[in-house]
């Protein structure tokens, strides 16, 4: 309701820009408004690697490294006082590994390993690995279980498998042939579907664990390589990476299931890729007919964005 200012919003977390700096800026966006705001930015330097995921309405950002060392550090931001804060670090340092939430709980799945964090102990537990190690996987839960899909390790062949937290217990899905994926794709849930977003066209597949069928959903307007995909309000949001020019893109477009429509749903700050995006409740000042400037930010964005690449390293120093 609007008088109590609560607005479910999508948020992108750091990733790096047209130069490859790497980005610390949280930006939010309310789709009712359309409006970008900014929220808390990173306390520290991001690297690249890390896995973001929402936890309630807080946002959680685990791992990554700076190119040369790995980190276990976990940040939380706590919507509620827009704070970043430390919390207790993962029981492995790690990169370039998937994160989601099940049940309340914060899983992390790696090729080696997977942990679990449970934020009313702040405290992490291993669990089992998985059954084949996969390079790259991407993670999403769906009816009670845990799905990752990826590529064998060193082996071009992709396959899914699925964690049951009540066995602590992974396996393979049989899930019959796969789509013909170069890369594991981005993956969510919505409605009991998940999602898959290829990286390399902008074809997008659908998979109904429960019927064990797959299907397909139209092309999104654009690809999106790099890009991120949240679920906000019973759609799909597909953000920035780079386009089928090769240019690095600020669109943000928008599926609804309801119409298997996708449309252009807004503009991101900037052109940005490799970021995180989730989505929360968060309490907002009442929209009022005549905008606070200070709220909206959306034409000083740009001219305090170019003050900000002090945190920011060239990516270019990365293997």
């Amino acid at each position: 309701p609007p008088s109590t200012g609560l607005a479910e919003i999508l948020v992108l977390v750091g990733g790096c820009d047209r130069d490859c700096d790497e980005l610390v800026t949280v930006d939010c966006y309310n789709p009712r408004t359309g409006h970008w705001r900014y929220l808390d930015e990173f306390p520290q330097h991001l690297g690249g690697g890390y896995s973001v995921a929402a936890l309630g309405n807080d946002i959680y950002v685990t791992g990554g490294s700076d190119g040369s060392r790995l980190y276990d550090c976990v940040w939380r931001y706590n919507s509620s006082v827009n704070e970043w804060t430390e919390v207790s670090p993962m029981l492995k340092a790690r990169e370039y590994h998937s994160s989601t939430v099940l049940d309340g709980l914060l899983y992390v799945v790696a090729s080696d390993s997977t942990e679990r964090y449970d934020h009313t102990l702040d405290s992490w537990e291993a669990l089992q690995p998985m059954l084949y190690p996969m390079d790259n996987c991407s993670t999403t839960s769906c009816r009670g279980k845990l799905f990752a899909i990826g590529s064998l390790a060193g082996k071009e062949s992709m396959v899914m498998q699925c964690y049951d937290p009540d066995s602590d217990l992974w396996s393979l899905v049989n899930c019959g042939h796969l789509p013909p994926w170069s890369f594991a794709p981005k993956t969510v849930t919505l409605n009991g579907l998940m999602y898959f977003i290829r990286d390399d066209s902008a074809e997008v597949d659908v998979y109904n664990p429960s019927k064990n069928e797959w299907d397909k959903i139209p092309a999104m307007l654009q690809v999106h390589v790099g890009g991120s995909v949240a679920v906000l309000g019973g759609k799909l949001y597909v953000s920035g990476g780079y386009d089928n020019t090769f240019e690095l893109s600020d669109v943000l477009e928008a599926y609804d299931p309801e119409t298997r429509t996708w449309s252009v749903a807004g503009q991101l700050p900037e052109p940005i890729f490799w970021h995180g995006s989730v989505s929360i409740f968060r309490q907002f000042m009442p929209e009022t007919t005549q905008e606070d400037d200070s709220i909206t930010l959306d034409n000083t964005i740009s001219l305090s964005r170019q003050n900000q690449n002090l945190h920011n390293q060239n990516l270019n120093e990365l293997p």
